[in-house]
C-alpha cells in the first residue's frame, strides 16, 4: 500500500480510467476475463468523480494529478454507499484495482483501463 503514493495519474489517465470503469459492467464476459475486475458501480463511480474534485483530504492536486493512494481512498470512500453483501469484496476489489494500476504504470503489465 506504500507504494500507491509513489504513483500518480494525470487528469487525462484519470478519465480515461473512468471512462472505462464505467464501459466494464457492459463488456461481454469472455473479455472480462481478460482484464482486472472491478466490482464498484455506477453510483460508486459517480462518487469517486465528484470526489476526485470535491473531496478535501483524497482530491487531485492543483495540476489535476491524483496519486493512487487517493485514487484507492477515493474508491474505499465511495464504498460506503454499498450494500453490507457487497461492501467487504468492493473494499478488496478497491485496493487490487489500485496495484493493477500501479502496475501498468511501472510497465509490468497491460491495463485495459488505461489504454
Amino acid at each position: 500500500m506504500k507504494q500507491l503514493a509513489n504513483f500518480s495519474l494525470t487528469e487525462k489517465q484519470f478519465a480515461v480510467l473512468v471512462g472505462r470503469s464505467r464501459m466494464y459492467g457492459f463488456l461481454p464476459t469472455d473479455y472480462k476475463r481478460e482484464i482486472p475486475q472491478l466490482l464498484f458501480g455506477e453510483n460508486q463511480l459517480a462518487a469517486v468523480c465528484k470526489d476526485y474534485y470535491k473531496n478535501s483530504s483524497f482530491c487531485k492536486d492543483a495540476d489535476g494529478n491524483i496519486s493512487l493512494w487517493k485514487l484507492y481512498n477515493l474508491f474505499t470512500g465511495a464504498n460506503k454507499t454499498s450494500y453490507i453483501d457487497s461492501f467487504l469484496d468492493r473494499s478488496v476489489n478497491a485496493y487490487q484495482f489500485a496495484e493493477k494500476v500501479r502496475f501498468a504504470l511501472e510497465g509490468k503489465e497491460y491495463n485495459w483501463y488505461l489504454s
